[in-house]
């Protein structure tokens, strides 16, 4: 009697799509790139600029998906072509996805805040030793103060100050929100000469994972509290399970755009 099986071989590479915003300004831009099947943690993401110049980008690997912020520091304005290629499991390699992004020139928006009803109010070691009693900011903390296994604990107390999570170049998207919580944003803008400015056509913008746009809000003089000084008080989304959100500020300064982005995530508790 013959014994014989069927073999199988996984032979098709995995399909891709590169989300992206359609422009951006010289900051942190939001990428994603997700697949039709579990993806291996090897991935070719790379930039070029409207010079020519080719920037090599890493992103987190999340199994079917890859997701992060992608630093515009150095681009050249114009438009510019991120590119992805992933590979399965198998090392079978995907399709080349590409994405044509308008990138601006200089920003002025020079920073951003976000206040919250929850607040920081100690960061512990790996052993819950205590290392930093938070102040009313974290650009008072030093990055080299921390130890390699750092916690950020997060209550809602109203006995300690708000906390201003923001002007740090960590950026916010190291903090948690919690779901349904209304957040204060904040910007500053100022003209190429570093002196505030108030602008027009004043936007807040509020993308999903996806970067589709969740929310467009015009933002008026009532959101006004000093020169180039504007705030918005956005009320998060409910959901249960994690998962970050991007919000942008957009202005135009003398007729030129000014874009800044920064990344939330939100968690049940």
């Amino acid at each position: 009697m013959n014994n014989y099986f069927f073999l199988e071989l996984d032979t098709t590479g995995p399909q891709i799509t590169l989300y992206a915003p359609d422009y951006t300004g010289l900051d942190y831009c939001p990428v994603r790139v997700e697949g039709d099947e579990l993806l291996d943690s090897t991935l070719d993401l790379y930039v070029v600029d409207s010079k020519g110049n080719r920037f090599d980008a890493i992103i987190s690997h999340q199994g079917t998906y890859f997701e992060g912020s992608i630093p515009f520091h150095s681009l050249a304005p114009g438009i510019a072509t991120i590119h992805a290629r992933a590979r399965d499991t198998v090392f079978n390699q995907s399709n080349v996805a590409e994405k044509t992004i308008l990138v601006y020139g200089q920003d002025e928006v020079t920073s951003l805040k976000i206040e919250t009803a929850e607040t920081a109010l100690v960061i512990v070691d790996s052993e819950g030793s205590l290392e930093i009693e938070l102040g009313k900011s974290l650009s008072f903390i030093e990055s080299d103060s921390l130890g390699p296994n750092t916690l950020l604990v997060v209550g809602a107390f109203p006995v300690l100050s708000q906390i201003v999570a923001a002007e740090i170049e960590a950026r916010s998207d190291l903090m948690q929100y919690q779901f349904g919580n209304t957040v204060k944003l904040e910007a500053y803008f100022k003209d190429f000469d570093g002196n505030p400015v108030d602008p027009s056509n004043i936007k807040l913008v509020v993308y999903d994972s996806k970067l589709s746009v969740i929310a467009t809000i015009p933002v008026t003089s009532e959101n006004r509290v000093e020169l180039g000084h504007y705030f918005y008080l956005y009320t998060l989304p409910s959901g249960t399970n994690p998962k970050v959100i991007h919000y942008e500020w957009y202005a135009e300064i003398q007729g030129s755009p000014t874009v800044k982005r920064e990344t939330l995530k939100l968690v049940f508790v």
